[in-house]
């Protein structure tokens, strides 16, 4: 009776500090776009979190500490093709046939067809993306494809190799370039033009080492465990493009004092190096782009990096010990437990040698005259950057004033962030929380604070059912659900995500992933 009593009061202990630790994490939610390390058929399900829940070779690009929790049976897992989608589109399209070919249009070379808009898609764009007084608005195209990966469960210790390839797109747009009106800000009245771009395309091989370190005695009364992990990784780089254009036209309330500030940084490497070199000669960014880019899904080396990951994550057991077996592995799986999580990605730097081009344009105070809203969007096409400062009519074109482009070898950071979380797990259904920040600017990362919260039920225990959301103030809601079949040794995972706008009461199909052959022996 005692060990009934006891084990019921530590389980409803456990359960209250997993609440607390949710609601800290709430109230710190800001504006954000995710810094997501891996984008994969669970936590596309799950609102995009996943550093205490992921395990598996997943684990090896989130959390690495996760490998060593041995949560399915078998010493081996094996995985490959597993392949996810994030589109967060300028404008959307309700057709999810449709919604794929505006994704293939921001990642192919422009086409002026491919982004022209009529006036009412122009009004849609703005009360979609810009509500109240908000003056940029924020767009991610990217795709994660794991090309394969391998861990190897041996008492203690984990071991792990991988290799994924990554792409994406982020895009900052002012809200002057679509509409002609001045936002109220402070003393004075703005009109944003705005423009960032940053692309990357890597391949990366990681190597992955888990340890377990058990407490008998501690903060719990149960026997708990740490995990610890580290994942170096090589990276090879394909070509890049960075560009980041702050032009703001301010003018003082009673319009006496008029002015147009701007600012210009510009890298690259490879292909949008060769264009960009091509248009400062020529002047002609469509013939650049058609000479230089194309559609092909080559992969052309550009430079090389390295980086590691490195976790934590401490695991409490609810109401009885860790069912975790050390001389028959094939049988070890953790219980319902409290895990509390912490891990650090793409602590690193990437080098690029291959063509590569850099230049900028010091912060300048000009004289503009009125710039017309624009007949089309920008998705961030391969070359559009460098059209829709030729299609301005007023707008200075930062390209004009770039000085002396530098030709040498140059380094960037990766796209590191920090990531805290937790889960609950009661086996039958699993609650979990995350925080996720990027370190840096980059086409992956974004340097604001962002939420995932998320739940995992099984009615039938090799069918999950997962459910999460993405938390943001000031930006749309991720909602995202998804299933699978996980038998004794091989899964199958699907998931899905959509925009939900809140002022519009519209829905948008903006994610997908699924998951290739993963195998259990």
């Amino acid at each position: 009776m005692e060990k009934t009593i006891f084990n019921g009061l530590y389980c409803r202990s456990t359960v209250r500090i997993a609440v607390a630790i949710l609601l800290f994490m709430l109230c710190g939610i800001s504006i954000s776009l995710q810094a997501q390390p891996v984008l994969n058929a669970q936590n596309t399900a799950l609102g995009g979190g996943g550093t205490a829940y992921l395990s598996g070779n997943g684990a090896l690009f989130w959390n690495p500490a996760n490998l060593a929790i041995n949560d399915r049976h078998g010493t081996i897992h094996i995985n490959m093709g597993e392949t996810g989608i994030l589109y967060e589109p300028v404008l959307s399209s309700d057709v999810a046939g449709d919604q794929f070919l505006n994704f293939t249009d921001s990642y192919f070379p422009y086409k002026p067809d491919a982004v022209d808009i009529t006036p009412t898609q122009r009004q849609t764009i703005l009360d979609k993306n810009y509500p109240r007084k908000r003056l940029v608005s924020q767009h991610q195209t990217r795709t994660d494809i794991m090309l394969g990966g391998i861990s190897w469960y041996r008492g203690d210790e984990t071991f792990s190799l991988a290799a994924r390839a990554r792409y994406s797109s982020r895009i900052k747009v002012g809200k002057g370039w679509y509409s002609d009106a001045y936002v109220q800000q402070n003393n004075q009245e703005v009109r944003d033009f705005t423009l960032n771009q940053h692309i990357s395309k890597n391949l990366e091989i990681a190597l992955g080492y888990g340890r377990e370190f058990t407490f008998f005695e501690g903060l719990f009364a149960r026997l708990s465990k740490l995990y610890v992990g580290v994942s170096p990784k090589f990276i090879i780089a394909g070509p890049s493009f960075s560009a980041t254009h702050y032009g703001q036209q301010q003018r003082s309330d009673d319009r006496s004092h008029n002015q147009y500030v701007t600012g210009f940084s510009y890298q690259s490497s490879g292909e949008y190096s060769q264009m960009t070199q091509s248009y400062l000669s020529s002047g002609n960014p469509q013939t650049a782009i058609n000479n230089n880019l194309n559609k092909r899904f080559d992969f052309e080396p550009t430079g090389y990096g390295t980086a590691f990951d490195f976790g934590l994550t401490y695991l409490i057991p609810i109401g009885g010990e860790l069912n975790i077996i050390e001389n028959e592995p094939q049988k070890s799986v953790a219980g319902k437990s409290l895990r509390i999580a912490i891990s650090f990605n793409d602590i690193g730097v990437i080098r690029y040698t291959k063509q590569p081009l850099s230049f900028s344009a010091a912060e300048d105070t000009l004289q503009i005259g009125r710039e017309y809203p624009k007949q089309s969007m920008f998705i961030g096409s391969g070359g559009q950057y460098l059209t829709y400062f030729e299609e301005a009519s007023e707008v200075d074109n930062p390209f004009d004033r770039a000085q002396n482009p530098n030709e040498n070898a140059f380094s960037v950071p990766t796209p590191a962030s920090l990531n805290g979380g937790i889960m609950l797990d009661l086996e039958r259904i699993k609650l979990m929380g995350d925080l996720t920040v990027g370190l840096n600017n980059t086409a992956l990362t974004d340097t604001k604070l962002a939420m995932h919260l998320g739940m995992e039920v099984r009615p039938i225990k090799q069918i999950p059912l997962r459910m999460g959301t993405r938390l943001a103030a000031g930006l749309p809601a991720h909602v995202g659900v998804g299933t699978g079949y996980e038998s004794r040794y091989w899964d199958f995972n699907i998931g899905t995500q959509i925009i939900f706008r809140s002022h519009t009461l519209t829905t948008e199909l903006v994610g997908g992933a699924f998951a290739g052959l993963q195998l259990h022996l």
